[in-house]
């Protein structure tokens, strides 16, 4: 073989060594960081051709995986262009309907591969996506905005799956916009002027229906807590912390709201090392809704 060809040879070695070597690898990385973040209908206040705002956030943000809920307008062709934008080759989408405004699909993106996908639409207002990355099982959902009862039965089927799944005691993640009060947020929305925004919306909207007997409902994530699962962000704050409203308007109400959570099960509490509800001057302006971040050991 002459000098020439050894040359091309190496060059050619070299590209696929540096290929190779460019895609992560699970079991390297020491830490995991999540995001899960509602965008607001198809990311709408991005207004670029495929939504470079986003992108150059995501990438600022270089997380290893992100939950994303509202992703309407999507196909699975777009969301893998969009995800690889920011460094994510794996990119799984529940539902695609582009033309329809109120469909609300949610989506999960990864520097690692996503395995075992099952996209459960049945009995669900939004659906979940089930998907696991290496031994970790995530559940991506966006529960139902209307009705206290319907939400109450969408995690009840949420909490049943993993307990009735091959492996109820590993590592599982959920992550959303559930729509819903937690009961360590009580005494903050007590002294707060939630329930009457509540009472005045169900008056101006009939078919809302997110009041109990007249009181704010804790049993969606009470049932949530009451399964085991633990609230990743109150292992690290104490004190409360809003997700929505953003400084974008908002009408949902005039009261700071926590309906974004992630939520890990007992194997995975020890393996949480940070916490928080990202603010910043990009979140403040391109969604109603907050997201929410959590760093793990990955072991």
């Amino acid at each position: 073989m002459n000098k020439t060809r050894l040359g091309i040879v190496a060059i050619i070695s070299s590209i696929i060594l540096s290929a190779s070597s460019a895609f992560a690898s699970l079991d390297e990385s020491k830490e995991l960081k999540i995001i899960n973040y509602n965008v607001y209908n198809g990311m709408k206040l991005d207004e670029s051709e495929g939504k470079q705002q986003f992108i150059k956030w995501a990438k600022e943000q270089d997380a290893d995986i992100i939950a994303w809920e509202e992703m309407n307008f999507f196909t699975r062709e777009k969301l893998e262009k969009f995800a690889a934008s920011y460094g994510h080759n794996y990119a799984v989408l529940l539902k695609e309907s582009p033309d329809d405004a109120a469909f609300f699909p949610v989506a999960i993106t990864s520097k690692y591969p996503i395995v075992n996908v099952n996209k459960v639409v049945d009995n669900l207002w939004h659906g979940a996506l089930y998907a696991d990355i290496g031994n970790y099982h995530f559940v991506i959902t966006h529960l139902n905005p209307f009705w206290t009862a319907k939400r109450i039965d969408e995690m009840n089927l949420i909490i049943d799956s993993i307990k009735y799944s091959q492996d109820p005691k590993g590592k599982w993640i959920i992550a959303g916009d559930l729509n819903s009060f937690s009961p360590m947020d009580k005494s903050e929305y007590d002294k707060s002027n939630l329930l009457n925004d509540i009472k005045e919306k169900e008056k101006k909207r009939p078919i809302l229906e997110n009041l109990v007997d007249g009181k704010l409902s804790y049993t969606v994530q009470q049932n949530l807590i009451n399964a085991g699962f633990i609230d990743a962000l109150k292992i690290k704050h104490n004190e409360f912390i809003s997700t929505a409203p953003t400084k974008v308007f908002y009408d949902q109400s005039s009261t700071p709201l926590r309906y974004d959570y992630i939520y890990v099960s007992p194997t995975l509490k020890n393996d949480v090392l940070d916490v928080k509800v990202i603010k910043d001057d990009f979140t403040d302006n391109y969604s109603d809704h907050y997201p929410v971040q959590m760093i793990i050991k990955n072991h």
